[in-house]
């Protein structure tokens, strides 16, 4: 497993980074989305990378929705460097808007990812629906 560190990202440079990340996840290897996956989130969300050796492998996204209501989207990290990555960037995801007093904190999940949110005391809301051509959950973690 891969150790990493998470943090915000603090320039325009490491959000540059982030975005060409979450570009050859969800554009060149899930084919998610045809050309970007950027939309109008990007914005407002805070973006959290994860570095290892000084280098960002990975990245999420959070942002509020309505007052205590916080959404996290767009976790991707590099193939090579999957394993824990994701794992911590979740946990920092969590932390940070608990910092921001999020109430409620949610994320619509592929389903094949359900288990690994699961893992991390996320509980699935409703059923299974068609997002971008493929099969989500929406997911809320457990704030307490």
């Amino acid at each position: 497993m891969i150790a990493s560190i998470c943090r915000r990202v603090a320039s325009d440079d490491e959000l540059a980074q982030c975005l060409d990340i979450r570009r050859k996840v969800f554009v060149q290897e899930q084919h998610l989305f045809e050309h970007s996956d950027q939309d109008e989130y990007d914005r407002q969300a805070i973006h959290i990378a994860a570095f290892y050796q000084s280098r960002i492998i990975g990245t999420v996204r959070v942002y509020q929705d309505a007052v205590g209501i916080w959404w996290g989207g767009r976790l991707a990290v590099l193939k090579r460097y999957r394993g824990r990555a994701g794992r911590d960037l979740v946990i920092a995801a969590v932390a940070l808007v608990k910092l921001q007093g999020a109430e409620h904190f949610y994320a619509n999940i592929l389903s094949e990812n359900l288990n690994f949110f699961k893992n991390l005391g996320w509980r699935p809301v409703g059923d299974a629906f068609l997002l971008h051509g493929r099969q989500h959950m929406l997911v809320e973690a457990d704030l307490a």
